[in-house]
């Protein structure tokens, strides 16, 4: 009689109750499952408290993950790709937008990109009208070299945004006929013979304006060196070989032309319909401006 008091008053063991477990710690959760599993052996059957239970462990599993400190934000963000801030910008505060932005990744990079070049157009270049002048273009005796660069929009450098082409013309430099004779010796395949014209260009340097640099660098010594009497180049001949003339295109002579003979369009059934539906489109815009 005592020991049957005794063992219905002892509590009844936590991992019989797994409806009990949620709220425990995830180490106390699965100790109790294994207590469990032991302990019934081949009756073990897995219910959907048990299950519950030890999925309410994942949240606290997952802790060590950080979560985003930013959700809308464009130019300063912390884990940002490329820092195309400006330089007057940085150490302000981070600027919002409504655009949503992602956590990583190239498409969210240019899609900032993208919006930046958007606002800017949109706020920022209009105001570019109060400086608008009247266009003069310079004297070509007093500033010849014509410097021509490219652009693809784009943070990157590379070999289409910093090449930079040089053009000059032979009139424009005011040589004497020795002079000039000795520049289209020296400048070779560079000079077009049906132009008047001496084009390079230079790609060599990440930056647009150190090719250019060298582009007149280079061009004040060529000047130099033709301007020099010293260099005599009477005995070399001017080989134009190089250059190819324009063929001249040809055109349809009118006494051959027999406009009787061209086929007769029969039918236009689509031409005459697109044609009544402009004039119609046409008309229904007017008539509310027409007074």
């Amino acid at each position: 009689m005592s020991a049957t008091l005794t063992k219905a008053s002892l509590p009844r063991p936590l991992y019989l109750d797994p409806y009990k477990w949620i709220g425990l710690p995830a180490d106390r959760v699965f100790e109790l499952h294994n207590l469990r599993v032991t302990n019934l052996g081949e009756k073990y059957v897995p219910n959907n408290a048990e299950r519950r239970a030890i999925l309410s462990t994942i949240a606290s599993l997952l802790g060590g993950k950080p979560k985003l400190e930013y959700g809308y934000e464009i130019d300063n963000f912390k884990e940002r790709i490329m820092n195309n801030t400006p330089l007057k910008l940085k150490g302000l505060p981070p600027k919002l937008s409504n655009w949503r932005v992602f956590d990583k990744g190239e498409t969210s990079h240019k899609m900032r990109l993208r919006v930046q070049t958007q606002r800017i157009a949109a706020f920022e270049m209009p105001l570019l009208a109060k400086y608008r002048q009247p266009y003069r273009p310079a004297d070509r005796l007093k500033s010849p070299l014509q410097l021509t660069f490219q652009t693809d929009f784009s943070d990157t450098p590379n070999e289409y945004n910093a090449k930079v082409k040089l053009t000059v013309k032979l009139e424009d430099l005011q040589l004497d006929q020795q002079a000039a004779k000795r520049f289209i010796l020296l400048s070779d395949k560079k000079f077009n013979h049906h132009t008047g014209t001496m084009t390079f260009s230079c790609a060599w340097f990440p930056e647009s304006a150190q090719n250019a640099r060298w582009l007149v660098e280079t061009f004040n010594t060529l000047l130099r060196e033709c301007k020099n009497p010293k260099n005599d180049f009477s005995d070399i001949p001017v080989n134009t070989c190089q250059h190819k003339a324009p063929k001249p295109t040809p055109e349809f002579p009118e006494s051959w032309k027999k406009p009787e003979d061209a086929p007769v369009q029969r039918h236009q059934i689509v031409q005459s319909y697109i044609q009544s539906y402009k004039e119609r489109k046409d008309s229904e815009y007017l008539k509310p401006m027409t007074p």
